[in-house]
């Protein structure tokens, strides 16, 4: 197997690892196909969002970012621990294809080899993090909900600067699909 084979094949095991755990769950929201788009675009040259890339705020963090009262950290700490632990394979994938992707300019079956293994596990996660989304809405007041949603925004903002600052800065080669790095 050659070197740059095995970083894939491990992407592919992790895949199919979350592919069949989402079908093996006894979790209905697991099942239903999600809400896929909502919080991933489908056309090409989208940038992911980096919540579904990095996970949701840390306890803490949520708390005071939203408010959150005392009585409902627990149940928050829960349901992000659960997130946290059961995405992580996908999350490591994903982040190690991202950081691989700037080493591949130019080198486009490459380029294609690792989105074919990007796309699913981005969808995945979408749709896992749309599960959270769905379960932790429950949990918050109207207020904190849209404290949450405004912090979401910020943070898909600040990932599209940061995107477009790196196109900017990109050394003047083409990308491989015709589209800004993500």
């Amino acid at each position: 197997m050659h070197a740059r084979s095995l970083p894939l094949a491990l992407l592919a095991v992790a895949l199919a690892t979350s592919v069949a755990s989402a079908q093996y769950s006894n979790d209905s929201s697991q099942q239903d196909g999600g809400h896929y788009g909502r919080m991933h675009g489908m056309r090409h040259g989208t940038p992911p969002d980096p919540v579904v890339l990095k996970g949701p705020p840390a306890p803490d963090e949520f708390r005071r970012l939203v408010d959150l009262p005392d009585d409902k950290v627990a149940g928050y700490k829960n349901l992000y621990d659960r997130l946290m632990t059961e995405t992580k394979p996908q999350r490591d994938s994903l982040a190690i294809l991202r950081n691989r992707a700037s080493s591949d300019a130019g080198d486009r079956a490459l380029f294609e080899q690792r989105r074919e293994v990007f796309e699913p596990l981005s969808h995945e996660l979408t749709r896992r993090q749309e599960a959270f989304d769905d379960e932790l809405k429950t949990m918050l007041d109207k207020d904190q909900w849209k404290r949450y949603q405004k912090w979401r925004d910020e943070q898909r903002k600040a990932a599209e600067q940061e995107r477009q600052q790196r196109w900017k800065n990109h050394d003047g080669a083409s990308s491989t699909d015709g589209q800004p790095p993500a």
